[in-house]
């Protein structure tokens, strides 16, 4: 149930402000800003996006505010944070929006938690109507934007906490396009997938009997942070350079426990590509025979679909 919402908007890149008004809802529009809200809200498994309050950050302070305080106090913290956005859409490559400040009471009055949401702002309206020759189209000027889907969202508390301060939907990109983190002065992860991307790609500059050894070491995964210092344990001389490993400050992604049977890595020579999971490259040896170089995979059981005839012995 929503108990609290105010609902602004901001046009022309951050320019223009409809500043947030207290909005009393009823059974349909909380229904839209609901599924809003859970759909922000379900992106808090371990390999989701988190979020964290930077030093110099108030965020967390205004949504403690949001969640006590009346009327005016509560639009007053919403216009903070609209203007906070708008400030930071200027000179970037922005669309308009609707904002809502948004506390939800869920599970029972005990589990309360406050969302931003930034939502589409669909300008142009239009309908068809009948004639007596058949629809005419007719467009409507003038109107004020109405929300259509989530853009952005934040939301507290968080249920991963200490491992997340914050529910953050946002795409993690580089630069200015990080405008809606930067406005309210928090960092966000990139997601599992991203970061187990990233730390395959730095894995692979290792020689691939340190691979295996570096992929044992991921164990059950967790924090990047702590997963690297894992694998320097085993691999003293492999260094993190990605960001979404942690490096130069940035808040690292999650490493899923499944890693080392998952991801692959592939080689190549002759048109015959080999991809193998990073647990089993200790099962692969190449050395040279001549000019020309052999290659042994160890097994537990035949490849598929050699025929059991085929499967010679060792000599």
């Amino acid at each position: 149930m929503i108990e609290k919402c105010a609902l602004a908007v901001i046009t022309e890149r951050g320019r223009n402000v409809i500043s947030p008004t207290w909005s009393d809802l009823d059974d349909e529009e909380e229904d839209f800003l609901v599924r809003h809200v859970d759909r922000l809200r379900k992106t808090t498994n371990a390999s989701e996006t988190r979020g964290r309050f930077r030093p110099d950050s108030t965020l967390e302070d205004d949504f403690t505010t949001a969640l006590t305080a009346d009327r005016a106090q509560f639009v007053e913290t919403a216009g903070r944070l609209v203007r906070q956005l708008a400030d930071a859409m200027q000179g970037v490559n922005s669309s308009s929006c609707v904002v809502a400040l948004v506390v939800e009471a869920r599970r029972g009055a005990a589990d309360r938690t406050v969302s931003l949401l930034k939502l589409d702002a669909e300008v142009e309206a239009a309908q068809l109507d009948r004639s007596g020759e058949g629809v005419r189209l007719r467009v409507f000027k003038d109107l004020l934007p109405r929300p259509g889907d989530i853009q952005k969202g934040l939301s507290w508390p968080d249920p991963r906490a200490p491992h997340s301060n914050l529910v953050v939907l946002d795409a993690v990109v580089e630069g200015t396009a990080k405008y809606f983190q930067n406005a309210y002065r928090i960092d966000a992860s990139p997601n599992a997938r991203v970061t187990e991307k990233a730390l395959i790609e730095q894995l692979s500059e290792l020689p691939p009997t340190r691979i295996a050894a570096a992929a044992a070491a991921v164990g059950n995964g967790g924090d990047a942070e702590v997963v690297i210092e894992r694998i320097r344990a085993q691999v003293p001389t492999f260094h993190a350079t990605a960001p979404e490993l942690g490096a130069g400050g940035s808040m690292p992604g999650m490493i899923r426990p499944q890693f080392a049977l998952i991801a692959k890595k592939s080689f190549e020579a002759d048109d015959i590509e080999l991809k193998l999971p990073l647990a089993r490259l200790a099962q692969v040896r190449t050395s040279q025979v001549g000019t020309d170089y052999e290659t042994v995979i160890r097994t537990s059981t035949p490849l598929t679909p050699v025929q059991p005839s085929d499967v010679g012995s060792t000599p």
